[in-house]
């Protein structure tokens, strides 16, 4: 029997994953000995794209980028700091230190934070409110038994018959 040679089908998982602008995929061979500068555990294009990448991302020192990003602030609870560290990014991607998709996902949890800070702020003066509200029903509820302990004391010094007198010479109150 005699082997004949078939040709190697090469997986979608083995071809580059850059695709054009104009929709087209590379057919390379990703290469498996180059990794990207992010952090990508595995490898998904070749090596002329990987080279490309690399050299349209410049290499910054990642310490010296997060100083920057967070240069006079101290922690998120204000919408000053907030927008503080939104101008610092603005700065950094013009400035091309920063790749726009890591951009997108600092503003996003900017935004994030201020609506966060938003409905604390709201939950807060919620909360003061129902206690100032519980404040002004306890001692409404105090005056109440205060009273009842007053008409009760009454009704028990006064014989019956003072009793029903006393009912018909005050007015009757609506409900």
């Amino acid at each position: 029997m005699s082997q004949i040679n078939t040709p190697v089908s090469v997986t979608l998982d083995s071809q580059c994953q850059h695709v054009s602008p104009k929709g087209q995929r590379c057919h390379m061979l990703i290469d498996q000995n180059r990794r990207l500068p992010n952090g990508v555990h595995r490898p998904t294009l070749c090596a002329y794209h990987v080279d490309r990448l690399k050299a349209s991302v410049p290499a910054f020192d990642l310490e010296v980028l997060a100083a920057e990003l967070l240069t006079d602030i101290d922690s998120f609870t204000t919408a000053d700091e907030v927008n503080l560290f939104l101008g610092n990014l603005v700065r950094q991607l013009a400035r091309k230190r920063i790749a726009r998709r890591d951009a997108i996902a600092l503003a996003y949890i900017s935004q994030l934070i201020l609506t966060s800070q938003t409905a604390m702020t709201k939950q807060r003066a919620g909360d003061e409110s129902e206690g100032a509200n519980e404040a002004v029903f306890d001692s409404l509820i105090a005056g109440l038994r205060q009273r009842s302990s007053e008409l009760a004391s009454r009704s028990s010094q006064q014989p019956a018959g003072a009793a029903a007198e006393l009912g018909r010479d005050e007015p009757q109150r609506a409900a």
